[in-house]
Parts: C-alpha cells; sequence; structure tokens
C-alpha cells in the first residue's frame, strides 16, 4: 500500500511539472532581452528643410515643436466657384547607408490629407482632416531595402498635410 500511494503520489507530482513547464518557459522568454534597433535616420525638421527636395514646403511649429506643413496650390477657375489644382506640395530625400537585405522600419507623425511613399512604391494615406501636428497620428512601414537607399516621398494634391519625426531603424 505504501508503494501504491509513494508511487501515484510522484507520478502526480512529474504531471504537475509538465504542465507547469511550459508556463515557466513563457516567463523567461519575457525576460529574454530583445535585440535592440538602430536608428539610421532621424529627422525632426529642427533645421528646416536642409537637405530635402520640396515645393510649397514650409516649417510650421506646434507647441514650440518644428514640423513640415505642405500645401498644394490652386490656380484659375473652369466652373464659377470650383479652382483648378496646378501645383502639388512635396517633400523627398534618398536615405542612404543602408544594407541591401536587411529590414528596416520607417516610422513619422502626420497630419492633414496626403500620401506618404517609402520607395515609391508603396503609399500610406494620411486622411486626419485639418493638419493640427499637436495630435497628429504616428505611421509605420516595414520594408526589406532592394539597395542601400530608402527614398521618403511625402505629397499633397489639393490639401495640405504635416509631418514630422521621420525615422528609420534597422530591426
Amino acid at each position: 500500500m505504501k508503494k501504491k500511494v509513494s508511487r501515484s503520489l510522484m507520478m502526480g507530482v512529474l504531471a504537475t511539472c509538465v504542465v507547469l513547464s511550459p508556463f515557466v518557459g513563457q516567463t523567461n522568454a519575457l525576460s529574454t532581452p530583445v535585440e535592440a534597433s538602430t536608428i539610421v535616420f532621424n529627422e525632426t525638421f529642427d533645421g528646416g528643410l536642409t537637405g530635402w527636395s520640396y515645393s510649397r514646403a514650409s516649417v510650421g511649429t506646434a507647441n514650440g515643436n518644428k514640423y513640415i506643413h505642405l500645401q498644394a496650390g490652386q490656380n484659375g477657375t473652369v466652373v464659377p466657384g470650383s479652382g483648378i489644382i496646378t501645383n502639388v506640395g512635396f517633400i523627398e530625400k534618398n536615405i542612404s547607408g543602408l544594407t541591401n537585405g536587411k529590414l528596416y522600419r520607417v516610422t513619422f507623425k502626420a497630419s492633414g490629407v496626403g500620401n506618404v511613399s517609402i520607395n515609391y512604391s508603396d503609399y500610406i494615406n494620411v486622411n486626419t482632416g485639418s493638419v493640427n501636428m499637436a495630435n497628429a497620428r504616428t505611421y509605420a512601414y516595414e520594408c526589406v531595402a532592394s539597395n542601400n537607399v530608402i527614398n521618403v516621398y511625402a505629397l499633397v494634391y489639393g490639401s495640405t498635410m504635416g509631418i514630422d519625426d521621420i525615422k528609420i531603424e534597422a530591426l
């Protein structure tokens, strides 16, 4: 009888250990440090538009923080009361120093209505209504670099948009 109780007790302890072991592994995984990303590019526009190609872009300030304000232009009328959009507002920059085939995350803050393109092919639509950079949304995009450059291109056509805090991180 004594051997049977001891054996049953031991089997119960082993079963409990087997059931608990996945939880122990998960707890250990949570405390394992994650590899930090490396910031390759960080633009806050404190220096204005230095180094950027641009049209119809100006420096704005919200709560003491500088950002870029893009404005489309209107010229002429075809039907009374309606305008023809003839100018686009944009900023563009090629960011070099990347590694071909490596994963990168591009993040930025934006408000208003416009598009942001990463490498001329992937467009992120920004549509928050009017420009209010104090409540700008953060957008993120991940891509694998196909060469050593990532192109960032923000565009407005018939609207306005603010953009700030553009960051590229190697993951």
